[in-house]
């Protein structure tokens, strides 16, 4: 396949970054038209524009070449890619899609990959305030080094496949919560963002953090570990208590907080954290609570084992789950990817091993 055939959709969310993402394009498309590719750049204008523009590309691309996508008889004066290990005829892939902004735009952009059915790798070039999915990834040093992992992974067609959690039949990137702060990364203003940053959320947090009250809920399970020790049986275990906060995770990173999920995370094994931290009903609990959750965030290896063996009441514990299903008193608010994910009674998340790409390599 010719090296400027290959097709790549960059979409960007100019507000992202404090405005960054915007200013960096120019820069992205100097430094993949040097590589030989033709990128074509798409600006996100309302919510959900990503994931149409993603889906409609996409479908517009395989019905106008089919499947198979390739350039049968390529001239030999054209530029072809080399220097990998995969021979031209063999490549795998030959059309990108890559999400440069927040979590909101990512989760877009996964979304409408995954609704055409078609293994379309993604590539990430984050410019939120946390960057929690691109950190897990191995991509923390800045947009620009972002977006030159992603084309050297293009040119040598390399791709992560990774996991993807479905909540009550929508896709999710890496998180979904309730309680305590899960609501700061859409309730916190977007101008108090672009000044502050990280420190925005914050400070949102602890201004509403009187307002919180504890919601009760049963959650169902299906695990491989619990209490170190295999569960093979297929039955769902239950949890019933009143929770500060609840989230299922992929990701080694939340808000910020490296490694909050415990040691030995994994974006592709089927299985996704369940962290969920008890209400505690008097000083002494509290008190408790507060010192495992610093332990966890400075990845004190005591305090991991205590998340994961439910024998020991610390307030806090991770459970690795293949599925897991809540059910509350009154509808309860779920943030998803950090964007409002409604309120519901019941909720169902279940995990999809390997279910998409990403340009890691």
């Amino acid at each position: 396949m010719l090296l400027s055939e290959l097709k790549i959709l960059i979409i960007y969310n100019p507000m992202a970054g404090k405005g960054k993402i915007k200013k960096l394009m120019p820069r992205v498309k100097k430094m993949y038209e040097k590589a030989g590719l033709k990128p074509l750049f798409h600006a996100t204008k309302c919510r959900d524009d990503a994931y149409r523009i993603t889906k409609g590309y996409i479908n517009k691309f395989y019905t106008e070449t089919g499947d198979i996508a390739k350039t049968e008889h390529p001239h030999e004066s054209d530029e072809i890619i080399s220097g990998s290990s995969y021979d031209a005829e063999e490549r795998k892939h030959s059309l990108y899609v890559i999400a440069a902004g927040g979590d909101g735009t990512l989760n877009e952009v996964m979304r409408g990959v995954l609704d055409t059915g078609k293994d379309v790798p993604i590539g990430i070039i984050p410019a939120g305030s946390t960057n929690d999915f691109g950190y897990s990834l191995g991509i923390n040093n800045g947009m620009l080094d972002a977006a030159e992992k992603a084309l050297n992974a293009i040119l040598m067609d390399e791709a992560f496949k990774c996991d993807v959690a479905e909540f009550n039949g929508k896709y999710i990137t890496y998180t979904a919560a309730f309680g305590l702060f899960s609501d700061v990364s859409y309730a916190t203003p977007q101008n108090l963002k672009n000044k502050l940053g990280h420190s925005a959320y914050l400070m949102y947090g602890a201004k509403n953090i009187l307002k919180t009250r504890p919601v009760h809920a049963d959650i169902e399970y299906l695990s491989e570990n619990n209490s170190n020790n295999a569960d093979e049986s297929g039955v769902m275990k239950k949890i019933s208590a009143d929770f500060l906060l609840g989230m299922v995770v992929s990701a080694k990173s939340v808000g910020g907080f490296r490694g909050i999920t415990g040691a030995g995370v994994e974006l592709d094994d089927g299985k996704d954290e369940l962290l969920f931290v008890r209400w505690p009903d008097n000083p002494v609990n509290l008190v408790k609570t507060i010192g495992h959750a610093i332990g966890m965030v400075r990845k004190d290896l005591k305090a991991r084992e205590k998340a994961l063996d439910l024998s020991i009441d610390y307030g806090i514990k991770v459970i690795r789950v293949k599925e897991a299903k809540f059910a509350f008193e009154k509808p309860v608010a779920w943030a998803l990817d950090g964007e409002d994910g409604g309120s519901q009674k019941e909720d169902t998340i279940t995990v999809r091993k390997q279910a998409v790409s990403y340009l890691v390599i």
